[in-house]
């Protein structure tokens, strides 16, 4: 999971849980391990939102966080001259992170 997005865009949000999208090679599609999508879903696991994430190995990096509609609500994008606070990182490691369906 690319923790150092996904931190930032939940911060607001850490009562929600995550549960990877539908992968790619599912879809008949080449897996990208830079990119990954996730759902948002609240306590009674209704799907409130979707967030994208991205990470190139020149350590360009950044997310989209979208509602359930699909409208932009955030988006950020980070290089190594704006590096991400490593307690966030802990911060995110502590929210759960569904597989169930």
């Amino acid at each position: 999971m690319n923790t150092d997005p996904l931190s930032l865009v939940l911060l607001d949000y850490s009562n929600f849980a995550l549960r990877p999208s539908e992968p790619v090679e599912a879809r008949g599609e080449a897996i990208d391990s830079t990119r990954e999508s996730f759902e948002m879903l609240s306590e009674e696991g209704e799907v409130v939102g979707y967030i994208k994430t991205w990470r190139h190995d020149d350590d360009y990096a950044g997310f989209v966080h979208f509602d359930a509609q699909g409208n932009i609500l955030n988006w950020n994008a980070f290089d190594k001259s704006n590096p991400i606070d490593h307690d966030l990182k802990h911060f995110c490691n502590e929210l759960p992170v569904s597989s169930e369906g």
